[in-house]
């Protein structure tokens, strides 16, 4: 038999992921229940709630953070409430969750912030103010509260996105990562099944959309799609499909072929650039190049830094960056 253990290394591991979505699921649960006694309206994204939508299992799209959703004027109440129940920032102390102008800033080039606890075994939460880094393609957090819905489990109703919502959602999540996560494609192709033909050709009009069902189809056809995509659709989407193979083929979150250069750089702005072209979408994307909300902030003090020191950091990170690339070539030249 061609590779004899793979059975059984495929169960251990199906029962791992089994058994961290089942984690997950739980602190879905208790998450739920501290906004809700809080007063603060929250989505689930992603994670156990999209599980039960695509497969109705929650378990089968495995393990995750958690991924809550809530206004942009109402997250420093809920980073106070995460924090309340013993999470505390992966990155250090941040201004993003303050009414200082430092506060604005972060938010609006930002679209999340990264809490962690221990308890035995790692928790991580993903608290989002904007529910995709491709901008101003889904609606203000009030629309996607008013047509939320609630799936149950374990005596709980938790409030996530609508069918419609979360399947434009997927594409957008899909496309900021260059298709390159196979499970995001095929929550696609599972949700568009699940779409009304009249819902799924309302939101195919958005460019996005267009984009991440032609990647999914080529994998495996999705009829629906059809619809909006058209016949030509593989050379009207030839650059995304381009984009998706390559890559699907390197490794997580990598920028490009090789270390870190100028030239990945501009051309992974110009990619996400080309996620929105709205001008709040733009805007955020090009100040985020020159000063990130991590750069604000001592992350040790939480205090504001002036911004000569802010200046001088991100050119001091910038010219660490080329000097390390520089070495790298020059060692692989040497081999």
């Amino acid at each position: 038999m061609l590779l004899p253990d793979l059975a059984s290394t495929i169960k251990a591991v199906a029962r791992k992921e089994a058994m961290a979505a089942l984690a997950l699921a739980s602190l879905t649960r208790d998450m739920t229940a501290l906004f809700e006694q809080a007063g603060i309206p929250m989505l689930v994204i992603k994670g156990i709630p999209l599980a039960l939508q695509t497969t109705g299992s929650l378990t089968a799209r495995g393990r995750g953070d958690l991924d809550l959703l809530v206004a942009p004027k109402r997250l420093p109440e809920a980073l106070e409430l995460i924090q309340s129940s013993g999470f505390s920032l992966t990155g250090g102390a941040s201004r993003v969750g303050t009414h200082t102008r430092s506060g604005q800033y972060s938010r609006f080039v930002s679209i999340e912030i990264t809490l962690m606890r221990d308890k035995g075994h790692r928790q991580m939460i993903d608290l989002h103010w904007h529910p995709s880094l491709a901008r101003k393609i889904l609606p203000p957090f009030d629309d996607l509260w008013s047509r939320r819905d609630h799936l149950s489990f374990s005596e709980s109703h938790v409030p996530t996105l609508s069918l419609t919502d979360a399947f434009v959602h997927a594409c957008c999540h899909a496309a900021a990562d260059r298709w390159m996560c196979l499970r995001n494609l095929v929550d696609v192709h599972r949700l568009s099944g699940r779409l009304d033909p009249n819902h799924l050709l309302a939101v195919g009009r958005k460019r996005i959309v267009r984009k991440s069902c032609a990647v999914t189809h080529s994998l495996a056809p999705i009829s629906n799609s059809m619809v909006f995509l058209g016949e030509h659709s593989a050379a009207r989407h030839g650059r995304a499909l381009s984009l998706s193979r390559e890559a699907q083929l390197l490794p997580r979150k990598s920028m490009g072929q090789g270390a870190w250069t100028l030239k990945n750089r501009i051309q992974d702005l110009l990619r996400l650039l080309n996620l929105s072209h709205h001008p709040v979408h733009i805007s955020a994307m090009l100040m985020r190049q020159f000063v990130t909300p991590e750069t604000l902030v001592d992350v040790q003090t939480g205090q504001t830094l002036p911004a000569i020191e802010i200046l001088q950091r991100r050119i001091a990170k910038m010219r660490q960056r080329i000097m390390d690339n520089d070495a790298t070539l020059s060692h692989m030249s040497d081999h």
